[in-house]
């Protein structure tokens, strides 16, 4: 991670009104917005980029590795003949997803995180693993082509989660599975880090609940909660992480995991 330089502040500053006021983020609410956003994101490479989205940060923090590839083993008990990963990012995560399937079909809508993404498969040799720029929103696959789609952190930054759905739903085959891993709104530290980051905030208004709601309209829908995290996690941190996931392993606080898992299976 890279240090930023240290800023000296006093009241004086703090108060002081500012002649040029820092533009606010924007309010992802389009594929445009999210577009442009992600690919400043990568251009300037923030504290918040090695956190999320190092295409390496498996290979840089062997805890995080470690949870992933428990919480996959978890997901995907069989081998899974054709998978999509919607909103697949940098796609750091490929190399402990890859041996769970025959082949990945991975899309976003970021055409640079999507070339770290290839830069990634083809180093570390994920043969059965391909990406493409392409909008969860209208979906350029055939009726009933995947056995699973697979989504981490995507779902509450979809301009349109029902169109999301029902594209989902449009492109499993019967008795195939939609499985979300998203951040537990329930979870205080989650609720704040997001209502910090104001192109988080798509969280408040599409979470368990709401996407719960949404999904079962097309199919049976099932949550379970997870403390898989990937931010903030390493040695200095792992002792507290334990704490909490001791604390969240019974059944009256499980609701305050710092993740919640979104499994939604298509009838038929």
């Amino acid at each position: 991670m890279r240090n930023e330089p240290t800023r000296s502040l006093s009241w004086d500053t703090l108060l002081r009104p500012s002649a040029r006021p820092s533009p606010l983020p924007p309010l992802l609410y389009g594929l445009d917005q999210i577009r442009s956003h992600y690919r400043e994101l990568l251009d300037e490479k923030p504290d918040d980029y090695f956190e999320r989205f190092d295409p390496y940060i498996l290979d840089k923090r062997p805890l995080v590795s470690n949870l992933v590839e428990k919480a996959f083993a978890r997901l995907f008990p069989d081998k899974v003949p054709n998978l999509l990963d919607v909103g697949c990012g940098t796609c750091f995560y490929f190399p402990l997803l890859a041996p769970h399937a025959e082949k990945i079909t991975g899309i976003d809508l970021c055409i640079p995180m999507l070339e770290q993404a290839r830069e990634l498969i083809a180093e570390k040799g994920l043969d059965n693993c391909e990406v493409s720029e392409s909008s969860a929103l209208e979906l350029p696959f055939e009726d009933e082509t995947f056995d699973v789609v697979h989504s981490w952190d995507f779902l509450h930054h979809v301009p349109d989660p029902k169109k999301a759905a029902s594209e989902i739903h449009r492109v499993l085959k019967p008795g195939g599975r939609y499985i979300a891993v998203e951040p537990n709104i329930l979870n205080i530290s989650i609720a704040h880090y997001h209502a910090r980051r104001r192109v988080e905030w798509g969280l408040y208004s599409k979470n368990q609940f709401t996407n719960k709601r949404t999904f079962g309209r097309h199919f049976d829908v099932s949550l379970r909660y997870d403390n898989t995290i990937i931010s903030f996690l390493n040695e200095r941190t792992w002792k507290l992480w334990k704490a909490i996931d001791t604390f969240t392993s019974i059944w009256p606080t499980r609701y305050l995991s710092f993740r919640y898992v979104m499994e939604c299976r298509k009838p038929g």
